[in-house]
């Protein structure tokens, strides 16, 4: 996400002659262009029905529309009225790109301030404007809103990145959010606490606190670690924050339900071969299904391919849970990618009669499909006629050669 400012045009002229410094009654004003309804745009104008007002009050008003950042372009028009007054007319054009966002406020349920600021504004619901301007408004009305649930701290804008899906967001927080403190467990009986809290105290050291992403740490963390233990319907709950002088606590109150069993797993895809694959994975079938097991199965099993090739192979795996018979059945869509296949050997490091002996006795021909393994296999039983302990570094390494989808290998020693 690319955010922008975008400069609001001020477009102010007369539809009708009349002296500057002549004040008249403001008889009816007409919002043209805009969601946001007449009685905010008044508001945010700072204009007032019946109010004496001249030109220079509206140019007055135009610009609080102005620098309130969430019109994108603001006209105005006026003629005299019925009664001698002013009846003036607001062109307003509404602000424009729109970001998603969220208010992460520790100790306040989001809910709450986003239908406040959806009824009054009508089109900030979970997603406010890029302008930056904008957002500072916006803070400016949410601090007003909270109160003293901010704690005497104002309101500031960030951006967000989500860890599972990437994806950016912008979040009005505090300016300075309290540290995480403690983290308490219940409900847990399959996981120790202790367990627990030591896969937390490596992401939450010292971490600024917000309930989303306390809640989303949680998620990523902890959950992977239940799955180990085959439970695949655990949930956790956090609960609101603690304050203490030096940051919050927080409890987790985890409901563990029951684990699963592996039951099967299907392989789908073109021209690969399922048995060899399978073999290779060693699921345990009829087994607790231990997540951290079946992950490096299925990297063993797409190891089948690239050994002989398809180096981008990823077999993308499809979970079905039977909550009946608590067994988990395993489909995993394989796409091979493209075969790649052996440039050139390139060596550095070696005498000439050593080089010699490296190249009689690599195996791979040039346009062989690549095995990925084969370099470490190589440098493996290289190891057993030369002495490797001469060389402060001996390593093999796999480079990009001449041609689509060509691999060049490079073996590199270096002498101590």
């Amino acid at each position: 996400m690319r955010l922008q400012a975008f400069a609001l045009l001020l477009l102010c002229h007369a539809g009708h002659l009349l002296a500057q410094s002549d004040a008249f009654p403001l008889e009816s004003v007409t919002i043209e262009g805009s969601e946001i309804s007449k009685p905010v745009v008044l508001e945010i104008a700072g204009l007032r029905l019946t109010a004496p007002i001249n030109k220079a009050g509206i140019d007055e008003a135009c610009r609080k529309l102005q620098e309130s950042g969430i019109f994108a372009s603001i006209g105005y028009r006026y003629a005299p009225g019925p009664n001698q007054g002013y009846a003036l007319t607001l062109t307003l054009a509404d602000q424009s790109p729109m970001a998603a966002a969220s208010i992460d406020v520790p100790g306040v349920d989001d809910q709450e301030p986003w239908q406040w600021l959806a009824k009054k504004f009508g089109r900030f619901n979970r997603q406010i404007p890029e302008a930056e301007t904008a957002q500072k408004y916006l803070a400016a009305e949410l601090e007003r809103h909270l109160g003293g649930q901010l704690r005497g701290q104002r309101l500031t804008v960030r951006i967000l990145t989500d860890l599972a899906t990437r994806a950016m967001t912008l979040s009005f927080q505090p300016e300075v959010l309290p540290r995480i403190r403690a983290v308490t467990f219940k409900g847990n009986q399959a996981v120790p606490s202790a367990a627990l809290s030591s896969v937390l105290e490596k992401v939450l050291a010292s971490t600024e606190y917000t309930g989303r992403g306390f809640a989303a740490a949680v998620e990523l963390n902890l959950r992977p670690l239940y799955e180990q233990h085959g439970y695949y319907r655990v949930q956790f709950v956090p609960s609101r924050p603690e304050w203490t002088d030096g940051g919050v606590s927080v409890t987790v109150a985890i409901t563990e339900g029951e684990t699963f069993r592996l039951r099967k797993v299907d392989v789908v895809g073109d021209e690969i071969s399922v048995d060899a694959m399978l073999s290779a994975a060693k699921f345990p079938n009829g087994e607790l299904a231990d997540w951290k097991r079946i992950q490096q199965g299925i990297w063993d099993l797409e190891r089948v391919l690239k050994r002989r090739g398809f180096l981008d192979t990823i077999a993308s795996p499809e979970r079905i849970l039977d909550d009946q018979n608590r067994t988990l059945d395993l489909r995993l869509r394989i796409n091979k990618g493209p075969l790649y296949r052996f440039g050139e050997l390139r060596i550095a490091g070696l005498s000439a009669d050593l080089e010699g002996k490296a190249r009689r006795q690599w195996k791979l021909k040039t346009g062989d499909a690549l095995d990925v393994g084969y370099p470490n296999t190589f440098m493996e039983g290289f190891a057993q006629t030369v002495d490797l302990q001469r060389f402060r570094k001996a390593a093999a390494a796999i480079e990009t050669g001449a041609g689509d989808h060509v691999i060049d290998v490079k073996l590199t020693f270096e002498p101590r």
